[in-house]
């Protein structure tokens, strides 16, 4: 957690260097296992040029009580998805600018009971910019797809299995370009 949230920094205060960059905050809503659902924030750094352009986005959601895990448990979940991939940004007109997106992804995950492994994963998304030159915003739907091995290591009754660490989700926020 600290590496990911080192470079995120390191990005943050390098990206003025390159040309096209940007900086995003954002919230957002997702869904985060077949059962859990959370609100969450996010803060991206985009690199790259007029049309095609890439991203290392990073979204906190809070622990998710009562989720349904594997075998029957119900568990505290956490996900925190660290996404790195390439959109590309359509011509058009006036201050509107659709785009398109895809990637990998990193969940960072945690259980209070159990042991669920942290695994990679992709994600598409889907979304507009609206407004000026340097500031901006921006709406998004995203689909994040993982599996996570998990575990209960109880001695009188160990479990073990999968469970999607993923789903549909949507984020807005604010983008300042330079």
């Amino acid at each position: 957690m600290r590496k990911a949230l080192l470079v995120l920094g390191i990005c943050i205060l390098a990206a003025p260097a390159w040309a096209g960059g940007g900086f995003s905050l954002f919230g957002s809503y997702a869904q985060l296992s077949d059962d859990a659902e959370a609100l969450g924030a996010g803060a991206r750094v985009t690199l790259g040029g007029q049309n095609w352009v890439g991203d290392l986005s990073w979204t906190w959601f809070p622990s998710t009580s009562n989720v349904d895990t594997i075998a029957g448990n119900t568990d505290k979940l956490q996900v925190i998805p660290t996404d790195f991939g390439a959109r590309y940004l359509f011509n058009t007109s006036g201050s509107f600018r659709p785009y398109v997106g895809a990637g990998g992804t990193f969940f960072y995950t945690n259980l209070n009971d159990g042991d669920i492994d942290n695994t990679f994963g992709l994600y598409g998304l889907l979304g507009f910019n609206l407004g000026g030159h340097t500031t901006k915003f921006f709406a998004e739907a995203i689909y994040r797809w993982g599996e996570a091995d998990v575990s209960y290591p109880n001695p009188a009754n160990p479990t073990t299995g999968t469970m999607d660490v993923g789903g549909f989700g949507v984020n807005a926020g604010i983008i300042w370009t330079f």
